[in-house]
């Protein structure tokens, strides 16, 4: 019987299941206004439903199990939490149509929310994989090479849009003699200048 876990817990497990990928506790505060503490971490964890490891700057990152996903799965029609407000009900409520849906479609997990990731989502995900921390230069041929799954087009707009905003940092390559044909191919033109690099956070 699978044990009971605390509100916050459950809270954690679903919002890993949204993120899909490896989160930080900023990634899951940005997106959802949920953060890990060390109790619920130390559950998940004692009950083989994340994993997770220390990074740059003491960073924490929470990554599901395959244990975890299907945990996570149950929750879909689980009960809300005992003395649950109405937004919590109306939240599971949401979830039990959710899953209904899926076992009409024969869906998985994978397909509602890996599939459902934006452009923008990938790319950050991407450059927290590839980047030892925050505001470090990253090769754009190497975050192309792990998004092969979104269309050109789609994310040069995106990085464009980014860029606009002052979301993410795009910089030329300095060495420019010693450019790959993979690194001149991934550029992206901004100003009539080619952008080699892309950094995301504070530099």
């Amino acid at each position: 019987m699978a044990v009971a876990l605390s509100t916050s817990a459950r809270q954690a497990l679903i919002a890993l299941m949204i993120h899909v990928s490896e989160a930080s506790n900023p990634d899951l505060q940005n997106r959802f206004g949920v953060t890990i503490k060390k109790p619920d971490r130390d559950q998940l964890s004692d009950e083989k439903l994340i994993m997770w490891r220390k990074g740059a700057r003491q960073a924490i990152f929470h990554e599901l199990t395959d244990k975890g996903w299907a945990r996570a799965r149950a929750e879909l029609t689980a009960e809300p939490p005992a003395k649950a407000s109405p937004a919590w009900r109306l939240h599971y409520a949401t979830l039990r149509n959710l899953d209904r849906l899926m076992q009409t479609l024969d869906y998985q997990l994978a397909d509602v929310f890996v599939l459902a990731e934006s452009a923008e989502d990938g790319l950050r995900r991407v450059y927290g994989e590839l980047a030892e921390q925050a505001g470090d230069l990253v090769e754009l041929a190497k975050v192309r090479g792990r998004l092969t799954g979104v269309p050109r087009a789609e994310l040069d707009a995106t990085l464009l849009d980014l860029s606009r905003r002052k979301q993410i940092h795009l910089d030329p390559d300095p060495n420019r003699r010693a450019l790959t044909d993979d690194a001149r191919a991934a550029a992206i033109s901004v100003g009539g200048e080619d952008m080699h690099l892309i950094a995301i956070g504070a530099l």
